[in-house]
């Protein structure tokens, strides 16, 4: 009788066991992949990231950790996460935490005047928590953002009774049978290292820039947990900088923005506040939206202004040509070919020029004489941004970039009204530019004809083997 109740008890575990892991591998499918897709290169191998990236999904967009690879070898991850508030940084911050001890920790704290602990949005707090495996960490992390009994998302559902979805995804994602798609499972990572090149270009929101001595009360969750990732970073001898993300914004967030300074002082740690540095960013060309997000090319300058910043100020290696590291150049291989792609399928005008302030193609831009678009301010500061090299000045302090015009030629047809020819290749850092009668014969030379009703034909190449990429005409 004691054998027969020992196998049965034994068959129990065993049955139990099996349905764990089923029940484990089948959450694995069902749940979401955004979180699996952006963080897997991280988790695959974390002790090789010098630097880690955290904030919201302004800095996501901003920070480009490929970029900050091809211009100064350190190799970074963006673990930013879209709807992040400081208290959820700090917990994505502390998962990372576990599997790695980055040189340096840099942090985006434009919410730091939110005083909440999560946002409505569900579904971007599961893709920051859902995609790091069941530890303590990620329990406590659970219990500390979904404690009060008041919060609920945007669907009005209690946060303290969603728990359970945290601990056990499959119960949130156990109806998605019906709903998963082929590409889910095609593997395919992130080729940014967790970042999200944003395409678009906003008009222009008009603000005012205050002094650097307005400041407003430290009060909320938000100061709190950036103290917490302060202070925690030093105890484990990790490197912080702290970063404001530039954007037009109102003058409480550039009061709060000298908060951080005043903080940022306190503990001895350096701080960058682009908010102050309008010549990093013209918010003309730069802006996805009118809200916080950056396109690709304010990412760009964003990226390599921190990069250089990193390069100077911390001991970090340039690891370019390091053994270890020579996967690296497959990944930068795979990056340029993904910018590539989103350049070759662009059909509007702004995102076109938006993209082309990049170092990887080339352009030969054609524009008829008398053109309407002559008197389209944001498209002729878009075509001087194609140009422009990045501001990597510390302490400038400018309210507007709108004054580096580096297309004189441009310039000179705009005012004679008078055709226009722009060969650019900012690789080698090589402008030609003809106007008037010089202009017309070399358009005819490169394009030989022209759509009747077009003003401007853009062709873009790439510069090592002369392929075309994208041909056209607006």
């Amino acid at each position: 009788m004691k054998k027969k109740n020992l196998l049965r008890g034994l068959e129990a575990v065993l049955f139990c066991a099996v349905v764990c892991v089923v029940l484990g591998v089948l959450s694995r499918c069902l749940v979401h992949k955004e979180g699996k897709a952006r963080f897997q290169p991280f988790m695959d191998n974390p002790q090789q990231y010098d630097v880690l990236f955290f904030g919201d999904s302004c800095f996501v967009n901003s920070m480009f950790p490929m970029e900050m690879w091809t211009d100064y070898g350190i190799p970074g991850y963006n673990l930013a996460c879209y709807g992040n508030t400081l208290p959820i940084t700090y917990w994505v911050m502390m998962n990372a935490l576990d599997y790695t001890k980055p040189k340096v920790a840099v942090f985006a704290v434009n919410d730091v005047r939110k005083d909440i602990m999560v946002t409505g949005s569900n579904e971007n707090l599961h893709t920051a928590l859902d995609f790091w495996p069941m530890s303590l960490t990620k329990a406590r992390a659970i219990e500390d953002l979904m404690s009060d009994p008041e919060v609920m998302d945007d669907y009005g559902n209690r946060y303290v009774d969603l728990k359970w979805e945290y601990y056990f995804t499959l119960g949130k994602y156990h109806d998605r049978w019906g709903r998963l798609l082929p590409n889910e499972f095609s593997g395919e990572p992130n080729v940014q290292k967790g970042a999200e090149m944003k395409i678009g270009v906003a008009p222009k929101k008009e603000y005012t820039l205050i002094g650097g001595d307005e400041w407003a009360d430290e009060q909320g969750v938000g100061y709190a947990y950036m103290r917490k990732m302060i202070e925690e970073c030093q105890k484990r001898d990790i490197g912080v900088l702290l970063v404001y993300l530039p954007y037009p914004s109102s003058e409480r967030s550039q009061m709060a923005a000298n908060t951080v300074g005043f903080i940022a002082g306190e503990y001895d740690v350096p701080y960058i506040n682009f908010l102050s540095l309008d010549s990093v960013a013209d918010y003309e060309t730069d802006c996805f939206d009118q809200q916080a997000h950056l396109n690709f090319s304010g990412g760009q300058k964003v990226t390599d202004y921190i990069g250089a910043y990193l390069a100077e100020h911390f001991d970090l290696k340039d690891r370019r040509g390091e053994a270890a590291y020579a996967g690296w150049e497959q990944d930068e291989r795979d990056y340029v070919a993904y910018k590539r792609r989103q350049i070759s399928t662009q059909d509007k005008l702004p995102e076109l020029l938006m993209l082309l302030h990049d170092d990887t193609v080339s352009a030969s831009i054609a524009i008829r004489a008398q053109a309407d678009l002559y008197w389209e301010d944001q498209t002729l500061a878009l075509l001087q941004n194609m140009a422009r090299t990045h501001v990597l000045e510390e302490n400038a302090y400018i309210e507007s970039s709108g004054d580096m015009f580096p297309l004189e030629g441009l310039d000179e047809a705009v005012w004679t009204d008078e055709a226009y020819f722009l060969e650019l290749d900012r690789a080698n850092s090589t402008i030609c530019e003809y106007v008037g009668g010089e202009a017309e014969a070399k358009a005819e030379e490169v394009f030989g004809g022209w759509e009747d009703g077009k003003e401007i034909r853009i062709l873009v190449t790439n510069p090592e083997t002369g392929e075309r990429l994208a041909d056209r005409q607006f």
